[in-house]
């Protein structure tokens, strides 16, 4: 197992491919993360994942990988897992950082016909030879939470060489010269950017897209976030952006827990079990099963909404009334 580890780019025992996971808005998704844990150009006050480590906009390959054995992981992970909507690049960082992003694409298309998804909070695009590098895939989604110069530094705290402008223009290049589908996400932040104001100045910005945006999902930060002090905006603020953004844009809510497989259920016991033990952070669990951190997420997600766990200082814990 440590070999095959090591020539699939393994780090911190979190697996390049991971999942299927539930998304809320893209069903059942099988995971491939190509960053080392919190490298992104961003520090965002609601990352779920905690404060970024390496923030930067440097692109390289970060690991070694054989992409024969990654090809027949994938396979097998399509195989036992037919329910499969998307292959996603997501994961610890930002993925467009990684400089052979365009070789996973096309490794990955040599095998299946799952569309490939790549989400990106968008610093890097008007980078050179970004958005070459992604035009393979079928959807791309790209985070945009700050309508203003001023917003950007509050909200996605950029590293130095990231700036509101150039992040417009990478969006609108983008928009020229893809050809499958873009979403948009905003996340919507209590008396930050849930303002009537702001979404008119979002709707500015997406304006001059020139219709290439399918769909524009408003999110809420229901993950434990990284910050302290953020709470959930009012409904009828993010209606009211709704409206202003029209017929494209969605309020987005979770996904079903009826939605889980067995194995995810069979996931939910080894977090248990551990807890049990011992209050944990989600990358402790992630570290102590082998498994991803977004995976670990969406169960203790899941689990909180059954209300078998609670999260208390950043760490999950058992509530005393289960039975384990």
């Amino acid at each position: 197992m440590e070999a095959q580890e090591k020539r699939l780019g393994f780090k911190e025992n979190n697996a390049i491919i991971y999942g299927p996971v539930l998304s809320r808005r893209f069903g059942h998704s099988l995971g491939i993360d190509i960053i080392p844990f919190k490298v992104c150009p961003y520090d965002c006050v609601y990352c779920q994942l905690g404060k970024t480590t390496i923030k930067t906009l440097e692109r390289k390959k970060y690991a070694d990988i054989d992409f024969q054995d990654f090809k027949k992981q994938v396979k097998k992970n399509i195989n036992s897992h037919p329910d499969i909507k998307y292959i996603s690049f997501s994961g610890s960082g930002e993925p467009t950082l990684n400089i052979l992003i365009s070789r996973y694409i096309s490794e990955i298309k040599e095998i299946t016909d799952i569309p490939v998804l790549v989400l990106t909070g968008r610093a890097t695009l008007s980078s050179q030879g970004v958005i070459d590098d992604i035009c393979n895939a079928d959807l791309i989604k790209v985070s945009l939470d700050a309508p203003s110069s001023i917003l950007l530094k509050k909200i996605n705290r950029p590293a130095p060489g990231v700036e509101f402008e150039k992040n417009i223009e990478g969006l609108k290049k983008l928009s020229d010269k893809f050809k499958g589908k873009i979403w948009l996400e905003v996340m919507i932040l209590n008396k930050i950017n849930d303002s009537a104001a702001c979404g008119h100045m979002f709707k500015d910005i997406i304006e001059t897209l020139e219709g290439r945006i399918e769909k524009i999902h408003l999110n809420t930060a229901v993950r434990f976030p990284a910050e302290d002090g953020l709470s959930l905006p009012d409904i009828d603020n993010i209606k009211k952006i709704k409206e202003i953004l029209g017929e494209k844009a969605e309020i987005i809510d979770k996904a079903s827990g009826t939605e889980y497989r067995g194995d995810i259920i069979n996931l939910e016991k080894k977090v248990l079990q551990l807890l049990k033990r011992r209050p944990s952070t989600a990358k402790d669990i992630g570290l102590s099963l082998g498994l991803n951190i977004n995976e670990i997420i969406k169960v203790c997600r899941w689990l909180e909404d059954k209300g078998r766990i609670s999260s208390l200082n950043n760490k999950y814990i058992i509530l005393r009334s289960n039975n384990l």
